[in-house]
């Protein structure tokens, strides 16, 4: 069970919540709590042998935690796996419909090389309804049955516990919140305004572009 964190706003960027509840996390932060990440995890004694992120946002979360682990002498294997929703256009609806289809795709290289006896890390940028990482788990423990790894651990930046699903807790985590969070890579449903005062390193590429009035 993952040890109680307070929440941390420290290299955030937001506005006064009564208006816009929205935290923008800066690129450095979120790879800096990678690595803090990572250190969380080679404290523990934990060695993971197989490191699993979940695309989008826990690619390149996985990225820097698998670095970082590489740098203190644990080498693992490492992957990419996506999730989708069948019919459900946004993750807010999903999480209003947690019954809905969700599928997961790109597994394969899983299920030839994973054995009952690896440590399998799953990293995402987020843990909010937690919905994702079951569906990932159970699919592998399907599909794996005797060659489902025994331990497995979860490692995410950003913890939402009010909105989990589910009776997991991420094992590792930086951050707890109940905030909307907007990563550094998303701009969708952002208006330009927006991205030009909370991602300002966007604007001379804005100058350039025609953007649509929003």
């Amino acid at each position: 069970m993952a040890e109680k964190k307070t929440q941390s706003t420290e290299g955030l960027q937001s506005r006064d919540h009564s208006a816009d509840p929205r935290l923008y996390i800066k690129e450095a932060d979120l790879l800096q709590d990678a690595f803090k990440l990572g250190v969380q995890i080679y404290n523990t004694g934990f060695r993971p042998t197989f490191i699993v992120g979940l695309w989008r946002g826990g690619s390149n979360v996985g990225i820097a935690v698998q670095e970082c682990l590489q740098y203190l002498g644990v080498e693992t294997d490492h992957i990419s796996i996506r999730t989708s929703y069948r019919g459900i256009s946004s993750y807010q609806q999903m999480l209003a419909n947690p019954d809905a289809e969700i599928r997961v795709h790109g597994t394969q290289y899983l299920l030839e090389s994973l054995n009952d006896h690896d440590q399998l890390l799953i990293v995402d940028d987020v843990y909010s309804s937690g919905l994702n990482v079951g569906v990932v788990i159970n699919r592998l423990r399907n599909r794996l049955k005797r060659n489902m790894p025994a331990d497995i651990k979860i490692a995410v930046p950003w913890y939402k516990p009010a909105f989990n699903q589910t009776d997991r807790v991420p094992d590792y985590f930086v951050h707890e919140t109940d905030h909307w969070l907007v990563m550094p890579y998303e701009l969708g449903g952002l208006t330009p305004d927006e991205i030009r005062e909370h991602k300002p390193y966007l604007s001379d590429i804005m100058k350039s572009l025609s953007l649509p009035q929003r």
